[in-house]
């Protein structure tokens, strides 16, 4: 038995009349942020793959890499131009630069699970204690993540391998 998606019927005056969904392409607040900017801004927790992904798209798109230390200078960079922009969690938290994220570039969400954050960070950082780390992680991602996606343009799935991260945010900033 197959279950429709849609269970309500429409009155309409055109018969001939359709509606289509296509990928995004024509949506304004995606172009018009980068038309505007030319930034790629990034966001994500700790371990989400931020300054890889920002690595790779740096030698594909000959772009500047910066990672803001305070949120003035956050706020200093996402007004320039033509930059790929790192953002901790602690400087998208500060409600001055959250305001101005979204104007600013396309902004992508590098999201994954906290025990994924928590394995990364450990074995990067050497931390022995990860299940204390995972929850660390996880009230921090329940802050957060609304946040996130107040801001972003685009999600990318952080557990991905980074060189297919980055195609699909090439492709995403192609247009």
């Amino acid at each position: 038995m197959t279950k429709q998606f849609i269970d309500k019927e429409y009155e309409i005056e055109d018969a001939d009349t359709t509606t289509s969904f296509g990928k995004g392409e024509t949506r304004e607040d995606y172009a018009d942020a980068w038309k505007g900017t030319g930034n790629v801004v990034l966001v994500g927790l700790p371990g989400s793959g931020k300054v890889a992904l920002a690595q790779l798209l740096a030698e594909r798109t000959k772009l500047p890499v910066v990672k803001p230390a305070t949120a003035d200078e956050a706020i200093n960079t996402l007004g320039g131009k033509s930059t790929i922009i790192v953002l901790d969690d602690t400087i998208v938290e500060v409600p001055t630069v959250q305001s101005i994220i979204h104007g600013s570039g396309k902004v992508f969400y590098l999201v994954a699970d906290s025990k994924t954050l928590a394995a990364r960070i450990a074995d990067r950082d050497s931390v022995e204690d990860e299940e204390t780390l995972w929850r660390e992680m996880s009230a921090r991602l329940a802050v957060m993540e609304p946040i996130f996606y107040g801001a972003l343009h685009f999600l990318l799935q952080a557990t991905t391998p980074t060189e297919e991260l980055v195609e699909d945010a090439l492709e995403k900033v192609a247009f």
